[in-house]
């Protein structure tokens, strides 16, 4: 079984995607996603920001809760606008009407690179609650740095042997650090030599190797396309 983590709407669909395909597969999001305070004012901040400024989107969710709750923002064309992946720039692009770059390597250290003459510029990241905190520590040494809660991250509570069936036939997909903690509450110890792991950056492999998992593939990107394609090369290998 194939347990994937990721918070909804991609976390459905690529479950969806991996059911249709004949893979078994299970959607367990660890967080549930609701609106941030920072939708509120977040008009007044991108009206303050002059020509070449910076606005960075980390995830889909930044996206989808300015489409439920905001759709009439006015994005200013005259901003530099960046996400840290694909996904997240297409949709943002696509609701804004405005140019979004990213990083081939979809990640806050794949990203530093592309954010160039930032001496005297001001940056606006367009996160979760606790969101992409490495990211903003490396950019205020350069430039003033403005997080923005455009959604809050709230831990899903499930029954503690959630995961306690078949853990040697386990594949469990992690896209972020706080998602693997989670996961630590509900794992035994014989998950963390037998069940595979599936993490999406640098950062979430340190961590489950620090946390004594064995088992640990880590993966170049967390697009939901390209995870589809790992999960159906892995399973045709197993």
């Amino acid at each position: 079984m194939i347990y994937i983590t990721r918070p909804s709407p991609e976390g459905d669909m690529l479950t969806q995607q991996l059911n249709q395909a004949n893979i078994p597969a299970t959607h367990l999001p660890f967080f549930k996603i609701s609106a941030g305070p920072g939708l509120n004012n977040l008009q007044q901040q991108l009206n303050q920001l002059a020509s070449s400024d910076i606005v960075i989107v980390v995830s889909p969710q930044v996206s989808h809760m300015i489409n439920q709750l905001q759709p009439k923002l006015n994005f200013p064309k005259h901003l530099r606008y960046f996400a840290i992946g694909r996904k997240s720039a297409e949709l943002f692009s696509q609701q804004s009407g405005v140019h979004v770059d990213y990083p081939n390597e979809e990640r806050s250290e794949g990203l530093l690179p592309l954010l160039t003459d930032l001496q005297g510029r001001s940056i606006i990241i367009l996160c979760g609650n606790n969101g992409r905190q490495l990211l903003s520590k490396k950019l205020i040494k350069k430039a003033q740095v403005t997080s923005v809660e455009c959604y809050l991250r709230q831990p899903i509570v499930y029954p503690t042997a959630i995961l306690a069936n078949d853990i040697e036939q386990q594949i469990i997909l992690v896209t972020s650090v706080d998602h693997l903690l989670q996961l630590d509450i509900y794992c035994q110890d014989k998950h963390k030599y037998e069940a595979q792991l599936i993490v999406t950056s640098p950062r979430i492999f340190e961590k489950a190797k620090q946390l004594n998992w064995h088992k640990v593939l880590p993966i170049v990107s967390a697009n939901n396309q390209f995870l589809f394609k790992t999960m159906i090369t892995l399973c045709h290998n197993a």
